[in-house]
């Protein structure tokens, strides 16, 4: 297939990236996007991976992680490595931080303490590296001045922290990329500059992708430190031949391929979120990957309309569910805070979340006390804004109306 007979998918697709990139000019759009792909993007990977996410185990991991399990913890700690990678990577986990060994993914029976006590470590470790947004580096000052500088994408360095941090939201501590993986990452990088290189544009992103995609794995770093016990070693062997182990290179597509899209075709604004696409078409994905090249960029081209049209959707849909919270607030008898505004911009960033995860967090953005933060929910409460989803005693789990899992993902 030569290029010419490509030629009106691919205006098709790159008109359709310029109206995404287009509408998302706007700041607050653009944040909310970015915040609600973070969440959807981390659903879709648990999908690619063969796995089913639960909408409201997910909501309910979201609000508090610490107490998941499962499929829901795993894709609450992917959030913030979505939100992270829209904004760039710093080396902000460094080496000597890294442990003597990696935590058990909490989606296995295990003890349910050990379960609570890895996604602990794996939102501490999550929470330490997370940034905020630009505007917010800019009040800090001399604060903002102190933070590592960004990590070029898609070099050895980035790499390696992109796996570290992959292995956080894993449930595990951070684990660099081992002597198998690192050796292997020079001709995968090599793979994908030649691959943009010979291509301009989304051809040359959809040859990169697929080059990633159908790489060989050449293995898992090794496990350090003690060994198991023979029925632990035995339980994780069969784990293993029941479900494989995913191929890095696909986590690598899963996680950066939007990056990938947004660098190569010069876009100012979008960062298509690639992975949620692929999700809602895995067999379409999975058939065109395992095609030739030309079947392969044809599916690629043909998927961005969609894709464009979908997030367009999306966008709308933020837009009048931000419409809809200024309406119920303007119509409640009184406003007790002024923060309200700058509150209703956080809850795209954290639509679930309990008062005692988040109360440090207003505290820095908003200047609020304990009491304030209180206050403050109680009052989005009574303006629905917010509801309790706590389906036992305990602290109450707050949510805002935004879908996780919409129709379609």
């Amino acid at each position: 297939m030569t290029v010419l007979s490509l030629l009106p998918a691919l205006l098709a697709a790159e008109r359709a990236l310029g109206r995404l990139d287009q509408a998302l000019a706007d700041p607050a759009r653009r944040r909310r996007l970015a915040a609600d792909a973070a969440r959807r993007s981390a659903a879709a990977v648990i999908r690619l991976d063969g796995h089913r996410l639960d909408a409201h185990d997910f909501q309910r991991a979201l609000a508090a992680p610490e107490h998941a399990r499962g499929e829901a913890a795993r894709a609450a700690l992917l959030v913030p490595l979505f939100a992270q990678l829209s904004t760039g990577l710093t080396a902000a986990l460094p080496l000597e931080r890294a442990p003597v060994r990696p935590a058990a993914v909490p989606a296995r029976e295990v003890d349910p303490g050990d379960v609570v006590a890895a996604v602990r470590a794996s939102i501490a470790a999550l929470e330490a590296v997370e940034l905020g947004d630009g505007e917010d580096l800019e009040d800090e000052g001399d604060e903002a001045a102190a933070l590592p500088p960004l990590l070029t994408p898609w070099t050895r360095p980035w790499l390696d922290e992109l796996h570290r941090r992959w292995s956080v939201a894993q449930g595990g501590r951070p684990v660099g990329l081992g002597e198998a993986r690192a050796a292997d990452a020079g001709p995968a990088l090599e793979a994908v500059a030649e691959a943009l290189e010979a291509a301009p544009g989304l051809l040359g992103a959809a040859a990169a992708i697929r080059a990633l995609a159908l790489r060989p794995d050449p293995g898992a770093p090794e496990r350090q430190g003690a060994d198991d016990d023979a029925e632990s070693a035995a339980l994780r062997a069969a784990v293993a031949v029941e479900r494989p182990p995913t191929s890095w290179w696909s986590v690598v597509v899963w996680l950066a391929a939007p990056d990938l899209v947004r660098g190569a075709c010069r876009l100012h604004h979008a960062g298509p979120p690639l992975t949620a696409a692929l999700a809602r078409d895995v067999t379409g994905y999975r058939l065109a990957l395992a095609g030739t090249e030309s079947a392969w960029t044809r599916w690629v081209l043909d998927s961005m309309p969609e894709l464009v049209a979908h997030e367009l959707e999306r966008l709308r849909q933020l837009d009048l569910v931000q419409e809809h919270w200024e309406t119920r607030l303007a119509a409640a008898p009184r406003r007790s805070s002024s923060r309200l505004p700058d509150v209703l911009d956080w809850l795209h960033d954290r639509p679930a979340f309990t008062i005692s995860r988040v109360a440090g967090e207003l505290k820095g953005r908003c200047g609020l006390s304990l009491r304030g933060v209180h206050l403050l929910v109680e009052q989005l409460a009574k303006a629905d804004v917010v509801r309790d989803i706590a389906d036992r005693g305990g602290e109450r789990l707050w949510a805002c109306d935004l879908s996780f899992l919409p129709p379609g993902r």
